[in-house]
C-alpha cells in the first residue's frame, strides 16, 4: 500500500516530459515494471486519459513500417500538443496529432510510391538479348508470360520487366510469338521495318536484314502492322486476320496479304522445312539459315523452279539428295577453309542444273 501511494502521489506530480518519456519508452517496449505501473495507473485516473492513450498508441502501431522516425514524430506530438491530461477536448488532440504525425505519413507514401516507380523504371531499363545462331534455334518466355521462337540467324531485346503502359520488345530475324492476352497493355514489336501491334494472340514475324521482304503471318487473333513516315507518325500498313500472310515489299513500300494454308510459315519451330510451291532461290535461302551453309544458285533457269516437299530434321546431304532426285538440279560442295584470323569458313553449297532426259 505505501508503494502504490507513492507512485500515486508521483504521478500527480508528473510533467508533460515525464509523461511523453512514460508513452514513448511504453510504445517502444523499453518500459521497466515501475515505468509500466506508473503509466497504467495515470490511464486509469480518466477516461480521457485513457483515450488519450489509446489513439496515440494506435497511430504509433500503424505507422511502423513506413521510413519515418515514430519516436521523432511522437516527441514532436507531445511538443505542439502541449498536454493536459484533464482539460484538452478529444478534438483538439486529434487535429493537432494529425497535422504532426499525419504529414510525415504522407511524406513516407510518397516515398514509397516514388522508390517502387523509381525501382519498375530501373528494372524496365535492365535490357537481355536473346540470340539463336545459324544453324540453330531457341524458344523461351517473356517477362509477361508470352512464349518466343527464334529462329536461326535472329535476335530480341526486351526490358527485364515491361513498364505498365506497354511490352516493347526489338527483333531483327524471325521470330513466332504465342502473346499473353492484356489489352490494357499492348504488345508492340519493335522491327528495322515496321511495329507489329498485338494483345493476346498467336502471329510469325520474319524481318532478316539481308531480305527486302519482311513479312507477318497471323495464325490467332488480330495484330496491326505499322511504319512510321518522315514525321515520327505511324501509319498503318495493314490490319491482319487469322490465316493471313502479308509480304512487305521495302523498297517501294508496297504490301500484299494473302490467305492460304500457312503453316509452311511456321514449320521451323516444329523442326521441319516446308515448301509448297516455293521457287528455288526461296529453298536455297531457308537450307542457308537452317543449316548454316552458304547457298549458291548458278544459272538462271532454275531460280523460279518450285518446290513441293517436306523435311524434318533431315541431314542436310540427305535433303539435298531428295531435291536432286526430284528436280532437275545437281550440286557440289566446298569444304571449310581456315582463314587468317583463326576462323573456318562456311561449308559451300553450289546448286546447278542438269540436263535430265
Amino acid at each position: 500500500m505505501k508503494r502504490r501511494f507513492s507512485e500515486l502521489i508521483a504521478m500527480e506530480n508528473l510533467n508533460n516530459n515525464q509523461t511523453e518519456r512514460l508513452i514513448i519508452s511504453f510504445l517502444e517496449g523499453n518500459s521497466s515494471i515501475e515505468e509500466s505501473d506508473k503509466l497504467i495507473i495515470w490511464i486509469n485516473e480518466s477516461e480521457e486519459n485513457r483515450k488519450h492513450f489509446m489513439l496515440l498508441k494506435n497511430l504509433w502501431e500503424s505507422s511502423r513500417d513506413v521510413p519515418v522516425s515514430t519516436e521523432k514524430a511522437m516527441k514532436r506530438i507531445f511538443q505542439r500538443t502541449q498536454f493536459r491530461s484533464k482539460t484538452i477536448i478529444f478534438w483538439q488532440l486529434w487535429q493537432k496529432v494529425a497535422a504532426v504525425l499525419l504529414f510525415p505519413l504522407i511524406i513516407a507514401s510518397l516515398w514509397l510510391v516514388f522508390n517502387k516507380e523509381t525501382s519498375e523504371k530501373k528494372a524496365g531499363s535492365e535490357l537481355i538479348e536473346v540470340f539463336a545462331p545459324f544453324g540453330s534455334y531457341t524458344s523461351f518466355e517473356l517477362p509477361d508470360g508470352s512464349k518466343v521462337w527464334l529462329n536461326a540467324g535472329s535476335s530480341i531485346e526486351y526490358p527485364e520487366q515491361f513498364s505498365r503502359r506497354n511490352r516493347m520488345i526489338n527483333m531483327t530475324g524471325e521470330a513466332y510469338f504465342e502473346v499473353k492476352s492484356d489489352k490494357n497493355n499492348p504488345f508492340l514489336l519493335n522491327t528495322p521495318y515496321f511495329i507489329v501491334k498485338a494483345t493476346g494472340t498467336r502471329f510469325n514475324v520474319m524481318t532478316y536484314l539481308d531480305d527486302n521482304q519482311p513479312a507477318v503471318t497471323l495464325i490467332e487473333g488480330k495484330v496491326s502492322v505499322c511504319r512510321q513516315d518522315k514525321n515520327g507518325n505511324q501509319v498503318l500498313i495493314s490490319a491482319l486476320q487469322p490465316d493471313q500472310h502479308m509480304i512487305y515489299n521495302t523498297l517501294n513500300g508496297n504490301s500484299e496479304v494473302y490467305t492460304e494454308d500457312i503453316y509452311k510459315y511456321i514449320a521451323w519451330k516444329d523442326g521441319k522445312l516446308v515448301f509448297r510451291n516455293d521457287p528455288l532461290s526461296e529453298v536455297a535461302r531457308k537450307i542457308s539459315r537452317q543449316y548454316n551453309v552458304d547457298v549458291e544458285i548458278k544459272g538462271q533457269s532454275i531460280q523460279e523452279y518450285k518446290f513441293r516437299a517436306s523435311f524434318e530434321n533431315e541431314p542436310l546431304n540427305e535433303l539435298l539428295r531428295l531435291l536432286k532426285i526430284s528436280s532437275p538440279i545437281d550440286f557440289s560442295e566446298t569444304e571449310p577453309v581456315f582463314q587468317p584470323d583463326g576462323t573456318f569458313s562456311k561449308r559451300k553449297i553450289i546448286i546447278f542444273p542438269v540436263d535430265k532426259k
